[in-house]
């Protein structure tokens, strides 16, 4: 009703595309419990959705074969005219139209200039690596430890969010990008067996076949251990509520109580058929086809929705002990529970070219294409199906668009060689499959070596260890007395904060502290720390009481600072590479973990996070920044200036006999020749 509603307030001349990003199992393949994770309700989608258009110059009553999520954007771009980019995945549906459009190219999108509602580049920040960087400064010490629940939140949305990069790898086909980011996961998260699932799938889908059996060994292991656990907890909060009902019979468990007691049970209870399951995988990967099977059938009372993908197991080893009937049987039974499951299709179509029944091996290949325009697989057995049938034109076709999906497809190289030399007497092209047959050979043991296909991170960029992050110096606040204003020392932590607060303390200033984190081997002559500070977004009630001191506030936090004050601002500069290796070697001796991120990961992030302080602090009506070069300051003798004009700035407005006293101090400076902090 509301569609065609809007319909009809539109027009015929508006062009509307309706479209579902998934679709929903059928009742009777829709898991009965859904798994307890964010991403469990997944679980009952099913790749095939919608996808329906109507509108000027769109075809009429006409079924579109193969759409794909990532081929909506490039089927909007030509219907409004706009060129391609080059770099997307997808491609135009061309059969919606009644006259095609007159397809054009740009090479990205991403290159065109104008305003896409993201942030400017300088001030973007990874979420996932922003959080790890401020765990470690919280592990550090700089900055206070967040609400328990928002943090717990906050770590397990950033989980999730790396797990969900994971399956994106997962479902890309590259298997070998998710294994180190669940490697990571199940480290942390011992007790998440998903973690360890999708690690072992990775494995077998690699032939990492030993690596994978030590996987699963482990899951078994965890498994047994945390549902033990879980299983103690249970009966103890079981005990908590019967005590409750027995002081008060109308106790009732909140919805809180009933989420953890739904969950403990889960936890608590040992999904043997899964297991089994699991098992039956890694026996097939090995080669014991008999003690599969076994396995399978031991895995039968898993949960019908589940029941597709064990059948298809089971299909796969029967094919691999040529038992072509056994699996089209299997094969075939999948398709009476889930009628558009492709694999089924796919895998009728080899028994039937076993069988050497070439006409429904074709028939079946197409059902499945029907579905998955793009399935590699489908191609490439439709293709030999069509070589058997004298057919070779399509044939050819068919294989050509199975490397074009899958270029390391050895078998579908040998096909067209074949083909391009005898039906076609190209031997020149015949000679090239047949190179490329040979490097797509070489190319996947490399896959499953993990030699040379190492895992990519896109969200890296390289970083030079070596660089200083960048601090845009100011003058907002010049005309502004130093009693008046909040003066800082800020940097990232290990930069050099305190030894600069200890140089304006013996020049005079009065430093803000209130001694509570005392001194220790990180800092032996003091933090000189103001306790509050750490909670500085939370609570700034103590920033008036600042005002003509000098306080220390870490870079990160200088954007909680309030606008209506003014600042003098002088940031310490070091290289990232001897920050991060201080900030390691003090978390080493306070016994903390950190953020646990990469050196050149946690560099990056912490430029960005300067480069979004500096376009902040832009916006500060009445701030003034000076930078300070740690080496400056600490080790070259030859540029003393940089300590002096730290020393000006903050004096240039205050009191004579402070004046007189900094004055005193830098003359006393520039006469000695010793270490700079015998000078300062």
């Amino acid at each position: 009703m509301m569609l065609g509603t809007m319909m009809d307030l539109v027009g015929d001349e508006t062009t509307i595309v309706l479209v579902s990003d998934h679709g929903f199992h059928p009742d009777r393949l829709r898991p009965k419990h859904v798994p307890n994770e964010p991403a469990g309700p997944a679980e009952e989608h099913r790749p095939f959705g919608i996808f329906a258009m109507k509108g000027p110059n769109i075809a009429k009553d006409k079924v579109i074969f193969g759409a794909n999520l990532l081929d909506v954007t490039p089927t909007l771009l030509a219907a409004l005219g706009l060129p391609l980019g080059r770099d997307m995945d997808g491609k135009p549906l061309l059969g919606v139209f009644e006259t095609p459009p007159e397809i054009t190219w740009i090479d990205s999108w991403d290159d065109v200039p104008g305003d896409s509602g993201m942030h400017p580049a300088g001030m973007r920040v990874d979420t996932v690596d922003a959080h790890a960087a401020m765990q470690q400064l919280v592990d550090l010490g700089y900055i206070e430890e967040l609400d328990t629940d928002r943090e717990t939140a906050v770590a397990n949305t950033a989980r999730e969010l790396r797990y969900n990069l994971a399956r994106d790898y997962i479902g890309a086909g590259q298997p070998v990008n998710a294994i180190p980011i669940l490697q990571d996961l199940w480290a942390e998260w011992p007790d998440e067996s998903r973690f360890g699932i999708k690690l072992f799938n990775c494995l077998l889908a690699l032939d990492r076949v030993a690596e994978a059996r030590s996987t699963f060994e482990q899951i078994i292991v965890n498994k047994e251990k945390y549902s033990e656990i879980a299983r103690v907890e249970l009966e103890r909060f079981n005990a908590e509520i019967e005590h409750m009902k027995a002081e008060n019979p109308d106790f009732k468990l909140d919805k809180s109580g009933r989420r953890r007691r739904k969950k403990l049970r889960a936890r608590s209870l040992l999904n043997r058929p899964t297991l089994e399951y699991l098992r039956g995988l890694l026996l097939h990967a090995e080669g014991q086809n008999e003690a599969a099977i076994t396995a399978f059938n031991k895995a039968r009372d898993t949960q019908l929705h589940n029941r597709p993908s064990l059948l298809l197991r089971q299909a796969e080893v029967y094919l691999s002990q040529r038992q072509w009937l056994e699996a089209e049987s299997l094969y075939s039974t999948v398709l009476q529970l889930d009628p558009v499951n492709p694999s089924a299709h796919v895998g009728l179509c080899q028994c039937f070219l076993r069988q050497q029944r070439n006409e429904d091996a074709i028939e079946a290949g197409l059902a499945a294409l029907s579905l998955i325009s793009d399935h590699p697989l489908a191609h490439f057995y439709t293709g030999v199906a069509l070589m058997r049938c004298e057919r070779y034109d399509e044939a050819k076709i068919a294989l050509e668009a199975a490397i074009g999906r899958n270029p390391l497809m050895p078998l579908a190289h040998r096909y067209l060689a074949q083909l391009y030399r005898k039906q076609f007497n190209d031997q020149k092209t015949a000679k090239r499959h047949r190179k490329l047959a040979k490097k797509a050979h070489q190319q996947l043991k490399q896959i499953q070596q993990n030699s040379e296909f190492e895992p990519q991170d896109t969200a890296i960029v390289a970083v030079d260890l070596d660089a200083i992050p960048p601090i845009a110096e100011r003058s907002g606040a010049a005309d502004i007395p130093l009693e008046n204003c909040i003066n800082i020392v800020s940097g990232l932590p290990r930069s050099g904060t305190s030894m600069m607060m200890q140089m304006l303390a013996k020049g005079g200033l009065d430093v803000f502290t209130d001694g509570v984190r005392e001194a220790d081997m990180n800092n032996p002559r003091g933090y000189y720390e103001f306790e509050l500070v750490k909670n500085l977004g939370r609570d700034n009630s103590w920033i008036d009481r600042a005002q003509g001191s000098v306080v220390k506030i870490v870079a990160p936090l200088l954007p909680k600072l309030p606008r209506d004050r003014a600042y003098r601002i002088v940031f310490m500069q070091r290289p990232l590479s001897e920050t991060i290796a201080s900030q390691q070697k003090m978390l080493e001796r306070s016994d903390r973990q950190g953020g646990k991120l990469t050196p050149d990961r946690l560099a990056a992030t912490f430029l960005q996070q300067v480069a979004t302080i500096n376009a902040l602090l832009a916006d500060y009506p009445q701030v003034s920044v000076l930078a300070v070069n740690y080496h400056d300051a600490i080790h070259d003798r030859s540029a003393q200036p940089s300590a002096y004009r730290t020393f000006s700035m903050v004096s240039l407005m205050s009191t004579p006999p402070l004046q007189r006293s900094i004055r005193t101090c830098i003359a006393n400076a520039k006469m000695r020749q010793t270490s700079a902090r015998s000078r300062c």
